[in-house]
């Protein structure tokens, strides 16, 4: 099968935990999953979702809480049997911060990464890679495979290591899915398959169709897509069975938006998100 996703996808999501703290006897920890995007100019930002690293974003309970600390995982190769070596885990001091203009886009921007150790970083995705709105509206359609790799709890806890979770777009991607008629609206898009606590963060990589031709081969128009990354996953939808099986992300091209405004504005939007969430559970878990 062609699909254009080789094992190094896998690795573009990187575990992350947040630390919230409201006084010496009140910490909890939020993790998530979460992945680094590369500029043109080389420089890295760091992607995750909002409520994974802004206390009271998905819940009232934890507004006078303040993020005191945050670590990102990662590895820096592979040893000559093909097994991930050198996993560490930085702990971050210094950062600024991006959300979007709409607060009920579920994103967070790190940019001007500082940490306390040395870190390297594998395999970032490419900021060219990250989909436009204009793409997701003439490319992505419904019943489109998708892969999701991250940190849910059933992640190879011996090497380190996340894995990666497939679905098939559910809502029309052009359009912005709501859950109930009076939800806010946001640059989501609904997909069928299974998110759970820890896979908050994970990239969204459409995957790919056809393949390239050339020379003497012919192919119709939209033979071969590449893949591209189309979003960022956030959690999933419940019923009183449990998990509905129906999950959902936020698209890309808001990614675009709050790298591009961090170039000129360093200022992030402090509007909490409202708590009326109906059945959308976010896919991070505070402890």
């Amino acid at each position: 099968m062609i699909h254009g996703i080789s094992n190094d996808f896998l690795y573009t999501a990187k575990k992350v935990i947040a630390t919230w703290q409201k006084d010496e006897k009140n910490i909890v920890y939020s993790q998530g999953t979460g992945f680094f995007i590369q500029m043109p100019n080389s420089e890295l930002v760091f992607v995750t979702n909002r409520h994974v690293v802004e206390p009271g974003y998905n819940g009232s309970q934890y507004n006078d809480y303040k993020l005191v600390g945050l670590n990102i995982e990662s590895f820096k190769s592979f040893d000559e049997n093909g097994q991930p070596i050198n996993i560490n885990a930085a702990a971050v001091v210094k950062m600024q911060i991006g959300y979007d203009k709409n607060q009920f886009n579920d994103i967070a921007c790190l940019r001007n990464i500082h940490v306390a150790e040395t870190f390297e970083i594998n395999v970032p995705v490419s900021y060219d890679s990250l989909a436009t709105n204009e793409w997701i509206n003439s490319k992505l359609s419904v019943c489109d495979t998708i892969a999701y790799p991250g940190f849910p709890a059933w992640h190879d806890h011996r090497n380190k290591t996340p894995i990666i979770r497939m679905g098939t777009i559910a809502s029309d991607p052009r359009l912005d899915y709501c859950f109930q008629e009076n939800d806010p609206i946001a640059a989501r898009i609904a997909y069928e398959g299974f998110s759970s606590g820890g896979a908050s963060g994970s990239p969204v990589f459409a995957i790919q169709k056809g393949f390239p031709v050339s020379g003497a081969l012919v192919a119709p128009e939209g033979f071969f897509r590449e893949v591209k990354l189309i979003g960022i996953n956030a959690g999933h939808f419940s019923s009183d069975e449990g998990h509905s099986g129906i999950s959902y992300f936020y698209k890309s091209h808001v990614i675009r938006s709050i790298i591009d405004r961090l170039c000129v504005d360093h200022s992030p939007t402090s509007d909490k998100a409202s708590d009326n969430k109906g059945k959308q559970c976010a896919d991070s878990e505070p402890t």
